[in-house]
């Protein structure tokens, strides 16, 4: 799966061309226009961050009520940082992100586990998931000399934890599996790939033929290997997790087709729709750097990212049914897309560059 691409060099000519005046007036209106809107995405985007930074515990973590001191929604705090160019060493917000870094190795259990109060998730794999993501993120940058052996822990509890059909779920126990999961543990291993920790590649291969298997016949992705219907936020998710492993094809054409043909985001009170719309923004920025296609990508982030702004509380913050630390992260992490500062955000986008050349 992590396969070489020959490079080979663009050649970028720029053609100067008369316009009437009236056009070029046009013109300038427009990229004017374009850019109050980029700056007012900027400062939701900062107000949003400051809000997440304010309100980070003491111990380094982000959540409140049942998610209070959850690895999960530290992680996803953390990657919002880290997604606005702060790391835990540089940055506005490194001090921030230093100590969320911290909880998370503080969370790693002996057996590899990372976990911290995740009963209001149903169980560890998703936090572990999303914490192994985070610290792999960081692993160029952190100072901490045990971070790497605790990666290296957390994969090795990714490998026991895999169920025989490929999947993962709830428990750290290799007996089922469901989408969100999987989709999840797959992106992290492929963080762990990129930051040079070694995982078993036939894993990976099995958890893209699991996810492969959840594929209902109209393209969108179900959440067990039962019968069941499509959903936006798993299939979204599915396509971030098949992208990143390196699919491409019918599968990855299929479920975007389906996805185009749904609301551009999930209903407001499903429970799931900040999670919705990050996995949304993640499948659909990889479907860009893979395909090109701007357009496409251009109508999505411009309609989401104006009802985001419109969403925002006058404190800085977002809401989500499980706390507003991860509805603030999530939002944040969807308007800061298109920079393209995480690491395996940044891996991908030159991987499928030089793909298409």
């Amino acid at each position: 799966m992590n396969t070489m691409r020959p490079f080979r060099r663009l050649v970028l000519v720029v053609m100067i061309v008369m316009l009437p005046a009236s056009t070029a007036r046009a013109a300038e209106l427009s990229a004017a226009a374009q850019d109050a809107v980029a700056d007012q995405r900027t400062a939701a985007r900062d107000r949003g961050l400051n809000w997440l930074v304010a309100a980070q515990q003491e111990d380094g973590s982000w959540g409140s009520g049942g998610f209070r001191g959850s690895v999960a929604v530290t992680a996803q705090g953390l990657l919002a940082l880290l997604g606005s160019g702060s790391t835990s060493t540089a940055g506005p917000h490194a001090a921030a992100a230093g100590r969320a870094v911290e909880f998370l190795l503080s969370r790693c259990q002996a057996d590899g586990l990372i976990a911290g109060n995740e009963a209001a998730a149903h169980g560890p794999m998703y936090g572990h998931a999303f914490a192994t993501l985070a610290l792999a993120e960081c692993l160029g940058e952190q100072a901490t000399a045990n971070l790497r052996p605790k990666l290296v822990a957390a994969a090795k509890m990714i490998e026991r934890s895999q169920a025989a059909t490929g999947g993962w779920r709830y428990q750290p126990l290799p007996q089922d599996g469901d989408v969100s999961v999987t989709a999840a543990v797959l992106v992290a291993v492929r963080a762990l790939a990129v930051a040079e920790v070694d995982v078993d590649q036939k894993l990976a291969e099995r958890a893209v033929g699991f996810l492969c298997e959840l594929q209902n016949a109209d393209g969108g992705f179900r959440y067990l290997a039962d019968p069941g219907p499509s959903a936006v936020p798993r299939t979204a998710a599915a396509l971030f997790a098949l992208q990143l492993a390196g699919v491409h094809g019918t599968v990855i054409d299929r479920g975007f087709a389906w996805l185009d043909r749904q609301p551009i985001e999930p209903p407001v009170d499903d429970g799931y729709r900040m999670y919705g719309l990050a996995s949304a923004a993640a499948a659909r920025w990889q479907r860009r750097l893979a395909t090109g296609d701007t357009a496409a990508w251009d109508a999505w982030f411009s309609r989401v990212a104006s009802e985001l702004l419109a969403e925002q509380q006058p404190d800085g913050s977002w809401a989500d049914p499980s706390c507003r630390e991860y509805g603030t992260a999530a939002a944040v992490s969807v308007l800061q897309t298109p920079a393209g500062l995480l690491p395996i955000v940044a891996a991908e986008g030159r991987a499928e560059a030089e793909g298409s050349r």
